[in-house]
């Protein structure tokens, strides 16, 4: 199984993650493990966990991105402030969000403001590897 890392991030970008838009995300750190999912919790309004994310590339600026993609030129010009590209092979979409108050009463669950490895949420990282999720890209 491959290792992951949570993450938080805003209905408006995962929305264009969702359209195929948004082919990588940008993020200010590079985990010190080596990971290939994002399991992504969905920020106000929503406040649930909802996608799984595979990733391929981890891409450091100043090396260059696809053109093509929400964010991407920014990137490839040096302006933004994430300097780390992760690319978005897969996302999945988990069947049942997983609301924020049962996150926290069950698993101790909070919304990472950088990230969360997996093994920090063992019995969650486990329950979301076991449910049912539908593949949008």
């Amino acid at each position: 199984m491959k290792k992951g890392i949570y993450i938080s991030i805003k209905p408006e970008f995962t929305k264009k993650i969702e359209a195929g838009e948004k082919n990588y995300e940008f993020r200010k750190y590079y985990p010190k493990q080596n990971i290939g999912l994002l399991y992504v919790y969905e920020t106000v309004p929503t406040r649930a966990l909802k996608y799984i994310i595979e990733i391929g590339d981890i891409v450091k600026y100043p090396d260059r991105i696809s053109k093509d993609g929400y964010g991407n030129l920014e990137f490839n010009n040096g302006l933004k402030k994430s300097k780390y590209a992760y690319e978005i092979k897969h996302v999945d979409i988990l069947e049942r969000p997983i609301p924020l108050l049962e996150l926290k009463n069950l698993y101790g669950f909070a919304a990472p403001q950088a990230y969360a490895y997996d093994t920090k949420y063992p019995k969650l990282t486990e329950r979301i590897n076991n449910s049912k999720k539908r593949r949008i890209i």
